[in-house]
């Protein structure tokens, strides 16, 4: 039985778990329209399409048809959407790459992909590096959809700048124990939901706080001094993760009140936990790359 290779991190963030997984170095939400139902739509007759070729699909023939399934503009033309990302489970919980050899008795027909089967394989994003193995089981704890948790940990600013607000008001580290309550987990998810669901999001194209000009990618800023005359937001790095673009100054305090809200109820559920007696406990079992 041949060994699963052993990645160099903790946990593997691209396929966590069997409930989700992420698919966002393969081009997934680098579409104008980018929303849940659009690129549901285009996962479902990528993978109908592919498998409908048979055990040992036609992959030129694929390559071929698949062209018409293209969900509209992309964002960033340098950023390659991949046409062989789709779902690779039965219930459709998980995106991932239809040519993987796990899907075809160990064949790996990743060498037909643009990237190749080094660098299919040996990729890890910023993620892995930059976001601690605390904040990385937070996100996987927190998050059981792949649309979500793709938007949610490839977004490094907005899990640090979240948890750095919420130790320096405890005074201390989160406690591993307590990631795997029930309210703690219910409240980290209604904070990470707003990356799906703000109110305030920027009418402009954009991946977080990057928007694109030319094919290259900036930074964008939100410029509280010029046009109100005020202070950058306490929470800056977190509306500029959601994307947010402000018309009046009303509109920046409406939006600091959403997020202390969700700052105070993940407190909340995190104080609720300790009186529990829930501390610290086993952590995630270390992922194998498969």
């Amino acid at each position: 039985m041949e060994m699963a290779e052993v990645t160099p991190y903790p946990l593997h963030l691209c396929q966590p778990d069997s409930a989700k997984s992420c698919g966002a170095c393969c081009g997934l939400y680098n579409w104008e329209d980018h929303s849940r139902e659009t690129l549901e739509s285009l996962l479902v007759k990528r993978t109908e399409l592919f498998f409908s070729l048979g055990e040992r699909p036609y992959i030129s023939l694929y390559r071929r048809l698949s062209r018409d399934l293209s969900t509209g503009q992309e964002i960033c033309e340098t950023i390659y959407n991949c046409e062989y990302l789709g779902f690779v489970d039965r219930d459709r919980n998980r995106v991932g790459c239809l040519l993987h050899p796990v899907l075809h008795g160990s064949m790996d027909l990743r060498v037909h992909s643009f990237y190749g089967v080094e660098l299919c394989a040996g990729h890890f994003c910023p993620s892995f590096t930059y976001l601690t193995t605390m904040e990385q089981e937070a996100v996987i704890r927190a998050i059981d959809d792949w649309y979500l948790y793709g938007l949610v940990i490839t977004d490094i600013d907005l899990v640090k700048e979240f948890f750095t607000i919420i130790q320096n008001r405890l005074g201390e580290r989160i406690r591993y124990g307590r990631l795997g309550d029930p309210g703690v987990t219910s409240a980290l998810h209604d904070f990470f939901a707003l990356k799906e669901r703000w109110k305030y999001r920027s009418c402009e194209n954009r991946l977080g706080k990057y928007y694109f000009f030319e094919a290259e990618y900036r930074i964008a800023r939100i410029e509280y001094e010029r046009r109100w005359g005020i202070k950058p937001s306490r929470f800056d790095k977190i509306l500029v993760s959601l994307s947010s673009e402000f018309r009046t100054e009303e509109e920046v305090r409406e939006a600091e009140d959403v997020i202390e809200g969700k700052v105070e109820g993940f407190i909340r559920s995190y104080e609720a936990a300790s009186l529990r007696g829930c501390g610290e406990s086993p952590r995630i079992s270390p992922a194998t790359r498969t």
